[in-house]
C-alpha cells in the first residue's frame, strides 16, 4: 500500500462515508422543511379563500374598481379624441368607434360599483348606527353610579376653633418697637447660620 494511488482511493472512500453521514441527512430534512413550509402556505391561501368576504372588504373591492375604470374611461375618452382628429382625413372611424366604445363600457361598469359600492356604505353606515343607539339604551339603564356629592356652601358660618393649650396673643398692639439697628444685628446674625 505504499503507492499513492491506493491512498486516494483510501480517501476517497473516506470522504463519501463522511458526504453520506453528515450531509445526505441535512438535504432531506431541508426538503422535508421546504415541502412542509409550501403546504402550510397553501393551506394558509385555501383558508383565506374559504372565509366569507366581510362587508368592509367588498367595499374596498368596489371603490378599487370604480377608480380604476374611471380611469379607464379618462384614458379611453383621450384616446377616442385623439384617434377622431388623427383619422378623421383619412375616413377610417373604426378604431374612433371602438375606443369610444370601450370608454363609454368603462363608465358603466364605474358607476355601477359606485351604486353597489354606496348601498354597502349606507348599510354599514345604518348597523353602526343602531349599535350606538342599543349601546346608549344601555348605558342608560344602567344607572348603578352615585354622583359625587358637592361640597357644602361656603356661606355658612365656619365653627368657632376650639382653644388651644397654648395662649393667643393679640398682635394689634406692639409692645416694643424695634430699631434698626436690632434689625441690622438679627440680619447679620442669621447671615451668619
Amino acid at each position: 500500500m505504499s503507492s499513492p494511488a491506493s491512498w486516494g482511493g483510501i480517501l476517497l472512500v473516506v470522504a463519501a462515508i463522511v458526504w453520506l453521514i453528515i450531509f445526505v441527512p441535512g438535504y432531506t430534512q431541508r426538503s422535508q422543511l421546504s415541502a412542509t413550509t409550501q403546504m402550510l402556505k397553501r393551506e394558509a391561501k385555501a383558508f383565506k379563500k374559504s372565509l366569507p368576504v366581510t362587508p368592509q372588504e367588498r367595499l374596498g373591492r368596489l371603490i378599487n374598481t370604480q377608480r380604476a375604470f374611471s380611469v379607464f374611461f379618462l384614458l379611453g375618452l383621450i384616446g377616442s379624441v385623439a384617434t377622431w382628429f388623427l383619422l378623421t382625413p383619412t375616413g377610417n372611424w373604426a378604431p374612433t368607434i371602438g375606443i369610444a366604445v370601450l370608454a363609454l363600457a368603462s363608465l358603466a361598469i364605474s358607476r355601477a360599483a359606485a351604486d353597489h359600492a354606496t348601498a354597502i356604505a349606507r348599510g354599514l353606515h345604518q348597523s353602526r348606527q343602531e349599535v350606538r343607539k342599543s349601546a346608549a339604551k344601555a348605558a342608560r339603564k344602567n344607572l348603578g353610579w352615585t354622583p359625587n356629592p358637592l361640597p357644602e356652601p361656603l356661606s355658612k358660618a365656619p365653627e368657632k376653633p376650639k382653644e388651644a393649650g397654648a395662649q393667643i396673643i393679640d398682635i394689634s398692639v406692639s409692645r416694643r418697637v424695634i430699631t434698626s439697628k436690632e434689625i441690622d444685628e438679627i440680619m447679620a446674625r442669621r447671615r451668619a447660620i
